[in-house]
């Protein structure tokens, strides 16, 4: 590939330029690099023999293959952590796994402990919500040899059971709880209370009278726009544009051809109609050939998907090929936010979009550029360290691992950053020390490297070297108690040397009992044979006196009948 410099005369580069013009003007900082919160598993390595560690707020966990058959004889866990005093939420939007009696063959189960069950599904029908009581969850499937299904794949959801307040995306239960907005009217109790489903007003269809008598040339049409039944055109049928809010201007069209085959260093692609509605039923892929080694770093500025009926994706492939065992990445309804990036680890992708034909969204809006160089807006960092818009300079947060960006400020003195725009600075010195020196705690995000003495952690952050290894998450993400090596609890190794002082003062004592007992005897022995005297000598060595038998043996007294002589010698 030319270098940027010998790029910049061709044509091909012009018409990029102008291609990517328009990706400039949709968002300032619509490139900028964000920390993602949202968990996606798909060909996951949950089936292993180490489950799925996720720590994500929410996101989506499907079966293997999903959504086609899971393979046979798998076993696949997954544990969801959440913050202390959270509770998780899980909603299943597709469950059709093999069904059998108490659900012996394949199954799925939910709970909080390892190896305690809990709740348990299989079959075809969707099961209800899962409202955990811990801050985490333990899901494990299951699947013999015989028969395979399509799958499940649901949703989870992270945080308080009392909430004063919710996000903007989020709707708020009539218990405090928070959970996301499509979620609400789902025919599905996600909040525990119902009150996600009782404000779901009735559908009342619409009188006989509200129909309109069309012209041969027209047809019957529920305008998304007016809400009132009118009459269109036979020419607005089947052309890419839904008109009708019941989307019977589009559902029963050939399916539209849209992808593309990208071969530039950089570029830009889109759903079919953006910023308007996709058709129901698109299916398409664009190829990305860089002609590059080097990775290719995906971008989606925008991104909205429909989620009713089997649900709209996108899938991302690590090279050209629709190879599952190289897929980066599902994309559903439940990604709707910008921007999401996705990096290859060579210089080729496979994006695949496909649509089912019950609703449709605005689509989404993608970027794409060879690491290492700089779109036409951007600025270098210098090095190998990235770049950053004009709309990024001075911001007080670091887009660039060495800091460019907010060098040479207007606002600072020299050798000195921004909290803000606001005229608030700092010293290098306490950038990236695990002390907050800005009000809005910029001099502490983003960080590519640590102030001495300090732990950097895999999202960015710096903690303090000695809480690496401490069994607390300091970080956020749990890479500062990551490859630990296994150290006693203080308090063991507290119990162990005072049980062995114990036992070291109890062998002590034995040993001193026992050799005062010695003492004590040989003393005896030592006074007993000190003090005799010179009879009591003689008479201890003095011999027995004789027998009753030796007596009569030696006549010195008479015999007595029937008594047993001896004999002189005896």
């Amino acid at each position: 590939m030319a270098p940027w410099g010998s790029a910049q005369g061709s044509p091909a580069w012009r018409s990029a330029q102008l291609l990517l013009l328009v990706v400039s003007c949709c968002g300032n900082g619509a490139l900028a690099e964000h920390s993602e919160n949202v968990h996606i598993s798909g060909v996951s390595t949950a089936c292993g023999d180490i489950p799925e560690q996720i720590r994500s707020p929410s996101g989506t966990i499907t079966s293997p293959g999903w959504p086609s058959e899971y393979p046979a004889r798998i076993n696949c866990s997954w544990y969801i952590h959440a913050n202390p005093g959270e509770i998780i939420t899980i909603s299943f939007q597709d469950f059709d796994v093999q069904g059998s009696r108490r659900c012996s063959s394949d199954w799925l189960t939910i709970g909080s402990y390892k190896n305690i069950e809990g709740y348990r599904a299989c079959g075809s029908s969707i099961p209800s919500p899962y409202i955990s009581s811990q801050d985490h969850v333990w899901i494990r499937f299951h699947s013999d040899d015989s028969i395979s299904r399509k799958g499940f794949r649901l949703a989870y959801f992270a945080g308080k059971s009392d909430e004063p307040n919710c996000d903007c995306d989020q709707f708020h239960c009539a218990n405090g709880k928070c959970i996301p907005e499509s979620w609400k009217c789902n025919n599905m109790d996600e909040c525990g209370d119902n009150s996600d489903e009782e404000i779901c007003a009735k559908a009342n269809p619409l009188a006989a009278s509200s129909f309109q008598t069309c012209a041969y040339n027209q047809f019957q049409c529920l305008s998304r726009f007016t809400k009132l039944y009118t009459c269109l055109p036979e020419s607005l049928k089947c052309d890419g544009n839904i008109d009708c809010l019941d989307l019977g201007d589009e559902i029963d069209c050939d399916v539209p051809t849209c992808g593309q085959w990208l071969k530039y260093f950089y570029g830009t692609f889109s759903s079919p109609n953006y910023p308007d509605f996709y058709p129901p039923g698109s299916n398409c892929t664009w190829l990305i050939d860089t002609g590059d080694h080097r990775k290719v770093i995906l971008r989606f500025t925008d991104f909205k998907l429909d989620g009713t009926g089997y649900g709209d994706y996108v899938k991302i492939y690590d090279g050209l090929e629709e190879n599952p065992r190289r897929l980066l990445r599902v994309l559903t309804a439940f990604d709707s936010h910008a921007p999401l990036t996705v990096v290859s680890s060579s210089g080729q992708i496979r994006v695949h979009f496909c649509a089912d034909k019950v609703n449709a969204a605005r689509g989404f809006n993608a970027t794409y550029q060879v690491d290492g160089f700089c779109l036409p807006w951007e600025i270098p960092c210098g090095g190998n360290w990235g770049c950053y818009t004009e709309q990024q300079r001075c911001d007080g947060y670091w887009h660039c691992p060495n800091g460019r960006d907010e060098t040479n400020c207007t606002m600072c003195q020299r050798d000195e950053f921004p909290c803000s725009r606001n005229g608030v600075c700092y010293p290098r010195s306490d950038r990236c020390n695990y002390q907050n020196h800005c009000p809005n705690g910029s001099d502490e995000k983003n960080c590519f490297f640590c102030q001495p003495g300090n732990f950097h952690c895999k999202n960015n952050r710096c903690v303090f070297e000695s809480w690496v290894c401490d069994s607390q998450d300091d970080c956020g993400d749990g890479s500062d108690e990551e490859n630990c090596p296994v150290i006693v609890p203080t308090r063991v190794i507290t119990a162990a040397v005072i049980g062995s002082l114990i036992c070291g003062l109890l062998l002590v004592i034995a040993l001193g009992c026992t050799c005062k007992l010695y003492s004590l005897r040989m003393f005896e022995r030592r006074s007993f044979e000190t003090h005799l005297s010179r009879v009591e000598a003689e008479l201890l060595r003095r011999e027995a006196p004789p027998s009753y038998g030796q007596l009569i043996a030696q006549g010195l007294i008479p015999p007595v009948e029937d008594f047993p002589v001896c004999s002189p010698n005896q």
